[in-house]
């Protein structure tokens, strides 16, 4: 096997276990006899939406996608304009989900076959921007960059473990949970848990259903729950968070109440993660071993999985090459009287407080003549005169939003993510002459 290649499931052992199905281990000779059925049924596509939302099915069609050479598309939503939009580019995409898989899967004996050496410059995958800021983008990945992210990631959050037994909070599609429990299976020895838990008790549930050692891959929103619900979790060795900006005040009540270190992830669906913090000890991140950062009008990351520089969209501090603050995205920050805050800043200031059980702080379409961020706020017994106060304590009053405008939920998507598009609807219809009568 050259350089330019390497195997579909790293470390291979038979007997080693490669997922957890309901508290049963699945070896990775029975995973490979799967993926190599689902790889069958495959052959000879360009692309398919891989749909799955049991892990470990996930799993195995991405892996068979890879061994069949077939892409693996991985939109974030499964609405149907989105997915037509994609097939304008892969005409012949099938729509890849549990049952399918299923359906492809033989029985048989495990046999001794060692699974196939996948080309490093092969692209195997394409994921897609969250839209939180407009319109999803395509990002094709080659399966050696992941390859490579997958090392830089266990080697910073797990230098010391050949294993790990994994639970995602978060969906396989998204490039988040694809690092964190399904190319950590195939790349570096480790087994995630087939489900995915989003209520906090079921995440409780995930995590005990499995050995030690232990570690959980999650969202704040999804921390704070098992927060406020009190749920208790069997000893872990790690808890990580993305997907969004995590208070120090949030990971300190997760390492008192667990007992276990919090790290945060920064990165993106271009990148795949690329820095991390442990939150409770500070503000500053450090990237990945091999990558750096360099000033200009935007900073650029290069180096690890990335095939070429990346200018990145956020505004960061750069303390050295490896070091930074982030101070948000370059097209969220407001600059008001010589002074400056960032949205996601004003939406941690703004969940900080008391009663507020979900928010976020954005720029409507109004904004813009007002200068001023808006505001939808989850809050059922607060008045929007008191979280107006309470916020003007915490942060300089100028940046308090107005309208602050409270709704019943959110439009979050399973990752936890709000889309802008999705985010000015329900502002538009909260501020409604119905609406408005109803409140």
């Amino acid at each position: 096997m050259g350089e330019s290649a390497t195997p579909l499931i790293a470390d291979y052992r038979p007997e080693r276990v490669f997922a957890w199905r309901d508290g049963v281990p699945v070896t990775a000779a029975a995973a490979l006899v799967d993926i190599r059925a689902v790889a069958a049924a495959l052959a000879g596509r360009e692309a398919f939406f891989n749909l799955c939302d049991d892990r470990y099915l996930f799993t195995v069609a991405f892996a068979a996608g890879c061994w069949a050479k077939a892409l693996n598309l991985l939109p974030q939503t499964r609405q149907a304009a989105t997915l037509d939009r994609i097939r304008e580019r892969h005409a012949d995409a099938v729509a890849v989900d549990d049952d399918w898989v299923v359906a492809q899967l033989r029985d048989g004996t495990p046999g001794v076959q060692a699974p196939p050496a996948i080309e490093a410059d092969r692209a195997v995958a394409v994921v897609f921007t969250s839209g939180s800021t407009g319109e999803p983008d395509p990002q094709f990945k080659r399966w050696g960059d992941l390859a490579i992210g997958s090392e830089l990631l266990q080697r910073r959050f797990f230098p010391a473990a050949r294993t790990m037994n994994v639970v995602a909070s978060v969906p396989p599609q998204h490039m988040y949970g694809l690092e964190n429990s399904v190319l950590v299976a195939l790349h570096g020895g480790f087994a995630a848990d087939s489900a995915r838990p989003f209520m906090p008790w079921q995440i409780a549930d995930a995590l005990t259903r499995l050995p030690q050692p232990r570690a959980l891959f999650t969202t704040p929103i999804q921390l704070r729950a098992c927060l406020d619900a009190e749920v208790d979790f069997p000893a872990l060795d790690c808890i990580v968070s993305a997907t969004a900006p995590l208070s120090a005040e949030w990971a300190e009540a997760a390492e008192r109440r667990w007992q276990a270190p919090v790290q945060e992830i920064y990165g993106s669906s271009e990148t795949g993660s690329i820095a991390s913090r442990r939150t409770a000890g500070g503000d500053i991140w450090q990237l990945y071993d091999g990558l750096r950062l360099t000033a200009g009008d935007r900073p650029v990351v290069r180096g690890g999985q990335l095939p070429q520089p990346v200018a990145l969209e956020d505004e960061l501090e750069l303390l050295d090459g490896a070091h930074f603050r982030l101070l948000g995205r370059s097209a969220d920050l407001l600059k008001v009287a010589g002074k400056r805050i960032s949205l996601a800043e004003l939406t941690t200031a703004l969940l900080a407080i008391d009663g507020v059980e979900d928010a976020v702080v954005f720029a409507s379409p109004e904004s813009s003549a007002s200068g001023r961020p808006t505001a939808l706020v989850v809050a059922p017994s607060q008045t929007v005169r008191a979280l107006g106060a309470e916020l003007s304590q915490r942060v300089d009053p100028v940046f308090v939003p107005r309208p602050l405008v409270k709704v019943d939920r959110l439009p979050r998507n399973a990752m936890g993510k709000l889309a802008r598009s999705e985010v000015i609807a329900a502002w538009e219809a909260a501020r409604s002459p119905r609406s408005m009568a109803r409140g």
